[in-house]
């Protein structure tokens, strides 16, 4: 069942339970019209306290939920970061023994040597940048993936 939906049924119920037990003690209690005014007023104020007492008791507890939830999304996402950044690093290092071998080889270009080192250090800079990301949105993660890109008008 949804939070809204229990909460909501929750303080229904309390509150008619509350209506009908109060009324019959009231009844019982008041020995004149008076009196019976003034236990209703009380009763309507005590009841007041009571009921926003049970609404935040109520809507604290999914907040915590809401939190709890949220914080496993976040971590899930960091775990998704981290073994992205570790297959990308294996990878990474495996282009370093091929670098390695290009490097010793008279025929290879030693300009695609470098550019090949700065692209592997890009992408590893890029993955840190993704495990940074603190308040997990798409737009969040879009920003920070394309961040280095320049932004087009629409025409």
């Amino acid at each position: 069942m949804k939070p809204y939906w229990k909460v909501t049924i929750f303080y229904l119920l309390f509150g008619l339970i509350w209506i009908l037990l109060s009324d019959l003690i009231s009844f019982n209690i008041a020995q004149n019209n008076e009196e019976l005014t003034i236990i209703q007023t009380l009763k309507g104020w005590f009841y007041v306290i009571l009921s926003a007492g049970l609404v935040f008791v109520l809507t604290r507890r999914t907040y915590l939920h809401q939190i709890e939830r949220e914080q496993g999304i976040l971590d899930t996402f960091h775990k998704t970061v981290e073994g992205a950044h570790h297959i990308l690093l294996n990878y990474l290092n495996q282009m370093q023994l091929v670098l390695v071998e290009a490097e010793r080889s008279k025929d290879f270009d030693q300009e695609i040597v470098r550019i090949a080192r700065q692209i592997s250090r890009e992408a590893e800079s890029e993955l840190l940048h993704l495990r940074q990301i603190e308040s997990v949105t798409c737009e969040n993660i879009e920003k920070a993936i394309y961040r280095n890109l320049p932004i087009r008008e629409e025409a």
